[in-house]
């Protein structure tokens, strides 16, 4: 029971900074969540990095010495809000990845399409023409930190076939929100 009191104090206090991180990156992250949601995120995890802190100084200090009632109901308390946190800020999270990364593929498209468009337009192609893609629309795009065109987040493959097709992305139905042009 000693050990067991030991491990999970030294877990608490392994987590609280954790707990702050999470409050703080919400803070930070104002600007993509509503500021009410990140502000109750950043409340919440600071007062659950206070409880665990206290948890896990109670265990270890007293792991000789039985805990009381009282003391047992505040631990509870303190795990049962870190669980009720996490059950609700991992999903929203996961979310909102795959749906950023869903719009930053389709960012993508639409400036391949743009290039494609603005390639056929200088060389004076026409509809059905072939595109050698990507060495035709380089020119024509924004180029990533490797002089590449961007690639899709998701490890997707882009390609476009012939002057007025759309851009697609291999991912394009497989993956939550589909990586295709409105």
């Amino acid at each position: 029971m000693r050990t067991l009191k030991l491990i999970l104090g030294i877990g608490c206090l392994l987590v609280a900074p954790l707990s702050a991180i999470l409050g703080v990156l919400a803070l930070l992250d104002l600007y993509r969540i509503e500021p009410l949601r990140a502000l109750s995120i950043a409340f919440f995890s600071a007062i659950l990095a206070t409880g665990l802190i206290y948890a896990g100084g109670l265990l270890i200090a007293r792991r000789n010495l039985p805990i009381s009632r009282s003391a047992r109901i505040r631990l509870l308390l303190y795990f049962s809000g870190f669980g009720i946190l996490a059950a609700v800020g991992l999903p929203n999270f996961i979310k909102s990845r795959s749906t950023c990364c869903g719009n930053a593929c389709i960012n993508n498209l639409r400036q391949i399409d743009g290039a494609a468009q603005q390639f056929a337009l200088e060389k004076g192609k026409t509809n059905g023409e072939a595109i050698n893609y990507p060495e035709d629309l380089t020119p024509y795009i924004k180029l990533n930190s490797n002089g590449k065109i961007p690639p899709c987040p998701n490890g997707g493959v882009y390609s476009i076939k012939k002057v007025g097709d759309s851009p697609t992305c291999s991912l394009s139905n497989i993956v939550v929100p589909v990586h295709v042009l409105p």
